[in-house]
């Protein structure tokens, strides 16, 4: 067996009885890689306070030629970004980003720009003031959650290869001039009225939704800006909560899986 490091995020973490975990990371090197950590509920040395969420832990791990599965040896703290385990909203917020990692990222597809916005989100958000200090108004923190939302999901589709297209009809190639086309869930991607009404394309009433208002505008901002757009744009919270909605319905139709975390939230 080869012995590996890298740094990497715990985006799932599963008790298998006692003493042992299954978990997995986004790391830097290997992208999402599962381990098994054997007593790791109760060895004080390798692992006692290193693996709680929002945490970046550097990880030494056991691969073995022919498995899929790694032995987790031994984990070092780097960053603990304790401030986003304190506000429940915050941490709540935190379910969805662990959650949408897991199902649209593939074990071992490496990519390292999913890894640096996971890095950059929490780094972000550990600043995050929550309470108004003396003479400044209070932020809303839903509001602000919402945009980060919105922003970490797009980068996100963009890095996995699965950004929709919002620029032309997706039948027929039109272009989508004014953002004033329907989006076909199933397919992916906008649709033009003209497609959308024949009969012989066959598209399910189910499969097209309208997107929200300045949705499209407002995603593609997101994957061309850093992070510190989420601060400049001003949003209503109707249309961010409308945007989010909308992301929702699009992941757990193209995974066919039920997201949790937004029922929670």
């Amino acid at each position: 067996m080869k012995l590996l490091s890298t740094n990497g995020f715990i985006i799932y973490a599963k008790k298998m009885n006692e003493a042992d975990l299954l978990l997995s990371y986004i790391t830097e090197d290997y992208g999402k890689i599962t381990c098994f950590a054997n007593n790791a509920r109760k060895s004080k040395k390798r692992f006692l306070g290193k693996l709680e969420p929002a945490m970046l832990t550097n990880i030494k791990f056991y691969e073995k030629p022919g498995m899929t599965l790694d032995i987790l040896y031994e984990v070092d703290l780097i960053e603990d970004y304790k401030n986003l385990r304190k506000d429940i909203n915050i941490y709540l917020f935190l379910t969805k980003l662990v959650e949408i990692s897991r199902i649209l990222c593939q074990e071992r597809d490496n990519n390292k720009n999913i890894f640096y916005l996971i890095r950059n989100i929490f780094k972000s958000l550990n600043k995050l003031e929550t309470e108004p200090a003396a003479g400044r108004q209070a932020i809303s923190v839903n509001s602000v959650l919402l945009k980060y939302e919105i922003y970490f999901i797009s980068n996100l589709l963009k890095f996995t290869g699965i950004y929709p297209n919002f620029s032309n009809c997706i039948n027929c190639s039109e272009s989508n001039l004014y953002n004033a086309f329907d989006f076909n869930l199933k397919k992916g991607g906008v649709i033009c009225k003209s497609c959308g009404e024949d009969k012989n394309n066959g598209f399910g009433y189910s499969e097209i939704k309208k997107l929200p208002v300045n949705f499209i505008n407002l995603s593609n901002l997101m994957i061309e800006s850093d992070l510190s757009i989420i601060n400049k744009l001003a949003v209503k919270d109707e249309t961010l909560t409308d945007c989010s909605i909308f992301l929702r319905d699009f992941l757990s139709f193209h995974t066919g899986k039920r997201l949790k975390s937004f029922e929670t939230i």
